[in-house]
């Protein structure tokens, strides 16, 4: 537990750096609540999804993704338009939207959630945390790339920061035990290595003391 309380922190500190390279304006702070409840639901959401469902098969996996497709579509699709009839959200006309944009977001997170949760079902899932863990340094790689985001000492910080933070999540929960078990493998045999060469300079002391016709006794 102490070990996903650190990682926690690690990736909330994270996203504190990222806010802190780009000054802290209004914006920055915004994103940053948002970022961390983003990542808060997202965490309770995999929990829920494990407690109730555990180790689903394909098919439940399947099932499971429609009906949440469903009821986003359902529940959420409604909220730009109360926001819009409360003034929160004032509409532009519809041919001023970045269409190309929010398509491909919704692609790309559609693409996320099938291969997030039935991948689950048909790999091992350190593989699907991987690929989660890989997308950070992707992202920044791409704002790199495309939009000549200047990529600064603080920003890298805080991308190791949350790949750290993540790859810490992936510890079981008792690696320390684990841990504490193989250093004492290691030990374990080590001292067995030294015994048998202790042994064998023995043996080979008294055969070279009975060749030369004289009796060395060796010491323990």
């Amino acid at each position: 537990m102490g070990v996903r309380i650190v990682a926690a922190i690690m990736a909330i500190t994270g996203i504190v750096m990222m806010a802190y390279a780009d000054n802290f304006h209004t914006d920055s702070i915004i994103g940053v609540a948002f970022a961390v409840g983003s990542a808060s639901t997202s965490a309770l959401y995999k929990v829920l999804f494990k407690m109730f469902l555990g180790s689903a098969n394909f098919g439940e996996a399947a099932h499971f993704v429609s009906t949440l497709g469903f009821f986003n579509l359902i529940f959420v699709s409604f909220t730009p338009v109360i926001l819009y009839f409360t003034k929160v959200e004032h509409w532009s006309s519809f041919a001023a939207l970045p269409w190309g944009y929010l398509c491909g977001m919704a692609g790309l997170w559609l693409a996320f959630n099938i291969l997030v949760n039935v991948g689950v079902v048909l790999t091992y899932p350190i593989l699907i945390s991987i690929g989660t863990v890989l997308s950070v340094p992707g992202n920044a790689a791409v704002d790199l790339l495309k939009q000549e985001v200047i990529f600064n000492v603080v920003r890298l910080a805080a991308t190791i920061v949350i790949c750290i933070g993540f790859l810490l999540m992936l510890l079981p929960e008792e690696w320390d035990e684990i841990t504490l078990r193989f250093i004492n493998s290691l030990k374990e045999k080590k001292s067995e290595e030294h015994v048998e060469d202790i042994t064998d300079s023995s043996v080979h002391l008294r055969t070279r003391s009975r060749a030369n016709g004289t009796v060395s006794i060796p010491l323990a």
